[in-house]
C-alpha cells in the first residue's frame, strides 16, 4: 500500500475535472490517460513530495501493475469510452489498482507522534492480554 497526503489527490482532481470540462465531448483515452499520468507527477513535484519524479514507477509497484499505469488508464477510457469521465472516478480507479491510501497532516503527525511513544515497540510485545491467567 502507498500512502499519499490527501491535498496530492485534491490538486489532481480539481486539476483533472477543469481538463474533461475544456474538452469537447468525450475525450480521447490516449490524451486523456497521458494527461493523467503527467498530472500526477507534476502536482507531487508542486506539493514537493518525497520521490515526486518517481511517483508513477510507485504506484505501479504499489500496485503490483503488470503494464504501466499508462497503459492501463488507456485501456480502461478505451472500454468505457461511452462514458463520460469523471475526476473522482478515474482517482478511485487509480486508488483501487494501485493500492493507494490518501493521508492527512493530520493522520501523519498522529503516526510520528505514535512512533515516538514506544520507539523500540516494547508495548506492542506486551500486549495480549490477561487470558491465559484465568486459568
Amino acid at each position: 500500500m502507498m500512502q499519499l497526503p490527501h491535498e496530492l489527490r485534491d490538486t489532481v482532481v480539481e486539476q483533472l475535472d477543469e481538463y474533461l470540462e475544456s474538452q469537447n465531448g468525450t475525450p480521447d483515452a490516449e490524451a486523456l490517460a497521458a494527461f493523467v499520468v503527467e498530472l500526477l507527477g507534476t502536482a507531487s513535484e508542486d506539493l514537493k513530495i518525497d520521490d515526486a519524479d518517481d511517483i508513477v514507477l510507485k504506484l505501479e509497484t504499489s500496485g503490483e501493475l503488470e503494464a504501466s499505469l499508462l497503459e492501463l488508464l488507456e485501456e480502461h477510457f478505451e472500454s468505457s469510452e461511452d462514458t463520460e469521465f469523471a475526476a473522482e472516478d478515474i482517482l478511485s480507479l487509480i486508488e483501487k489498482v494501485c493500492d493507494v491510501e490518501w493521508t492527512t497532516k493530520d493522520d501523519e503527525d498522529a503516526e510520528d507522534e505514535d512512533e515516538d511513544e514506544d520507539p523500540d515497540g516494547f508495548f506492542d510485545e506486551m500486549g495480549g492480554g490477561d487470558d491465559d491467567d484465568d486459568m
